[in-house]
């Protein structure tokens, strides 16, 4: 009786995974010879939500595969809404989502049955390292001009993800390590593993969750109450602060304070960081820069929407006036 009612679990939760994803569902065996059995020599990245490996598929397609760690997700609920948005992006600069893999395995522990499952996620694999990486681990200094391009690529990945996407998603973890970049240096914004998808029937005052991210670069409003209305001005303000350390190639929360009083105009090169050596655009240079600050605002109803940033990074001028009353989560 217990066999049979594990195998009905189990072929529900698989089932389930495949309705909400419409993605292909890998097995197992497959990745993990993709992998080299998830070697140490194949791990390309570690975070809170799990491992992430490279390998390459029996059709030579070059993957990344994330395994996800126990517990991390809570129930499957939320997740499998997740995995279903995310599944149907199709952007430039936001990464892709190949497929899922669900292994459930039976086993005796003392006298207690238990269930062993392994939850894998595969992505294209993105080859040139991230944001991170290219700011502070590698010798080649990163050029003003693949900078500008990054910056307009995750404006751009916000954009679609808080305006296109039908239901809209958030991502709440927006930091370098989470910016990858292609060898041309198209930005592609990954790990989506703290994300949430906000449906338009849901009331944004119950639309709460707990402050979790990567405090440097978490709304102070996630920070100081714990519990927050998910709303894209926190991704916004994340993105403010990646902005900051793409021009001044330090995560310096003293000039993100300083900023907030100065006028940017008069300090561009003051600002921008000396391994540059003077080599970028002036005008492109303070055009980021007075975002960021709009961006990284404490009050959130003065941050612009990525409608609007996104308006201002391609055409300049002025940026629109806050909305007074974000009453809705996007």
């Amino acid at each position: 009786m217990w066999s049979i009612l594990s195998w009905c679990r189990w072929r529900s939760t698989r089932d389930s995974f495949g309705m909400a994803s419409r993605l292909k569902r890998f097995k197992y065996h497959d990745l993990s010879i993709a992998t080299d059995r998830f070697s140490d020599e194949k791990k390309i990245g570690a975070g809170g939500f799990g491992m992430v490996y490279s390998g390459s598929l029996k059709t030579d397609q070059p993957v990344a595969v994330k395994k996800i760690l126990k517990d991390s997700r809570g129930d499957f609920k939320d997740f499998l809404a997740e995995l279903d948005a995310i599944g149907r992006t199709g952007h430039g600069n936001v990464v892709r989502l190949e497929g899922w893999c669900c292994s459930i395995n039976n086993f005796m522990f003392w006298c207690l049955r238990r269930q062993n499952i392994k939850l894998f996620l595969v992505y294209e694999l993105v080859p040139n390292g991230n944001l991170h990486q290219h700011l502070h681990e590698r010798a080649e200094v990163l050029t003003w001009a693949k900078r500008y391009k990054i910056v307009k690529g995750i404006g751009s990945a916000l954009h679609y993800l808080h305006h296109l996407c039908k239901p809209s998603i958030l991502h709440r973890d927006v930091k370098p390590s989470n910016i990858l970049l292609d060898h041309d240096f198209n930005a592609k914004l990954g790990d989506f593993g703290l994300s949430r998808v906000a449906r338009e029937n849901e009331d944004s005052s119950l639309l709460t969750a707990m402050a979790i991210g990567t405090a440097d670069y978490m709304d102070p409003q996630c920070r100081k109450h714990g519990q927050v209305k998910l709303r894209s001005s926190s991704d916004v303000y994340s993105f403010g602060i990646v902005l900051l350390e793409i021009v001044h190639g330090e995560n310096n929360p003293d000039l993100v304070r300083k900023l907030h009083t100065d006028r940017p105009e008069t300090f561009a090169k003051d600002v921008a960081d000396k391994k540059l050596a003077g080599q970028f655009d002036k005008t492109e240079m303070e055009r980021v820069i007075v975002l960021a600050i709009r961006c990284s605002e404490r009050d959130e109803n003065q941050r612009p929407s990525m409608v609007a940033a996104m308006q201002f990074l391609e055409n300049g001028g002025e940026l629109p006036p806050a909305t007074a009353d974000r009453s809705t989560p996007l």
